[in-house]
């Protein structure tokens, strides 16, 4: 048997397309000790047929596109452009695609808090997609389903991040799938997050049911993380730079390490359209607006144009459109990955000596972050009286 080489641990995003593609299954996609996913073969059942090579969107990107236009754009809904994470406009995309009858593909948070992409075909499953998840996210189940409704000539539209659309440019070459791309900063392992939520609850000495990174009832924009009882009563309510897991996050220490190397966090994406909140607006061009609640997309592809100009026919969102450099000076991720920090090097260390322990291995990291962020603003505590001195005397 010819040995089989998948993409080297640091770089595998996890994204399980050469299991999919394994005709005798032998590839299983498994934790390892700090709870990092990773594709584990079965010596004994493969037969080196090296068909999971060739799957790997890693060993062998597929071609970007290259973006043509930008938009800054919302849902003409009031109330789902409140209850989104930015514009609304993901849930949008999803409602019209139904509508039409495609089958729709998006991340949905289980009872054990595990991501997974799961596909409908009707309105009434499209409200388990809204909003972020800032955790590792699988789609394997999802691939087959994919599979099926394109062979019944059904069109698809997935929404995911760029290493999972690169996957399914890799396992799919159908016209009838219509790929988003999300602009992507990391993603933390589920380990991470079940291990936070069973901290808070043992706290609080209740069990979660339910948990939202960025709640509409505390404003999504504000990036509050809370969880909720059996009886839907919160008890836990934390911002991210005041709770270990959302610090870990938001600010690149705990992310599986293929991030901080991604080779899709760049100008030239995966996806026919790109959405993300639009950070920067204004850079380039005024804006009347401002950029709470708005979501910038890019179009990439022809397919892509086609779709969106749908969406703003039908009313269903309202676009302006935006210098197509702006975007790319506003959000890092659109020219590089995220960059390891001083705290992210030594959480590599603290979770390896702590056996795969969160909140060990990142308590004492946030404690110095917080505590050099008030030096910081002590420090500039004079420039910030002066500005206000200045302000008074002139006003």
């Amino acid at each position: 048997m010819n040995t089989i080489e998948l993409a080297d641990q640091s770089l595998c995003t996890g994204c399980g397309a050469c299991a999919a593609r394994c005709p005798k299954h032998c590839i299983s996609m498994r934790e390892n000790a700090v709870g990092i996913v990773l594709p584990v073969i079965d010596t004994t059942a493969c037969i080196g047929c090296h068909t999971c090579e060739k799957a790997c969107p890693i060993l062998k990107t597929p071609e970007p596109h290259k973006p043509s236009e930008a938009y800054a754009a919302w849902s003409s809904d009031g109330a789902e452009r409140v209850t989104s994470a930015s514009g609304g406009v993901a849930i949008e995309m999803y409602k019209h695609a139904v509508a039409n009858g495609y089958a729709a593909v998006g991340a949905s948070q289980n009872d054990d808090f595990s991501v997974t992409h799961k596909l409908v075909t009707s309105a009434d499953g499209l409200g388990q997609f809204k909003n972020s998840k800032y955790v590792f996210s699988d789609a394997y189940d999802a691939f087959a389903d994919i599979k099926k409704a394109l062979r019944e000539s059904r069109k698809v539209i997935f929404i995911g991040l760029p290493c999972q659309v690169a996957a399914l440019r890799k396992l799919f070459r159908d016209d009838s799938l219509l790929l988003v791309d999300l602009v992507c900063h990391g993603t933390t392992p589920l380990s991470y997050l079940r291990q936070h939520i069973g901290m808070l609850s043992r706290q609080a000495g209740k069990v979660a049911k339910r948990m939202s990174f960025r709640d509409p009832a505390h404003d999504t924009c504000k990036h509050t993380l809370t969880l909720y009882d059996i009886r839907g009563k919160f008890y836990a309510k934390r911002t991210k730079d005041g709770d270990t897991y959302q610090f870990g996050y938001h600010r690149a220490v705990s992310y599986r390490e293929n991030c901080y190397h991604c080779r899709f966090a760049c100008a030239e994406r995966q996806g026919d359209i790109t959405i993300a909140d639009y950070h920067g607006l204004g850079l380039c061009a005024p804006a009347s607006f401002s950029s709470r609640k708005v979501s910038l997309v890019l179009i990439n592809t022809g397919k892509g144009k086609a779709f969106v100009e749908e969406l703003v026919s039908g009313g269903r969102v309202h676009v302006e459109p935006r210098p197509l450099e702006e975007p790319f000076k506003g959000e890092p991720q659109l020219r590089h990955p995220s960059v390891k920090s001083k705290y992210r090097m030594a959480f590599e260390k603290e979770i390896v000596r702590h056996g795969g322990d969160f909140e060990q291995a990142i308590k004492r990291l946030q404690r110095k972050y917080m505590a050099q962020m008030r030096i910081v603003g002590v420090v500039s505590l004079p420039k910030k009286i002066l500005r206000k001195v200045k302000k008074t005397i002139i006003g």
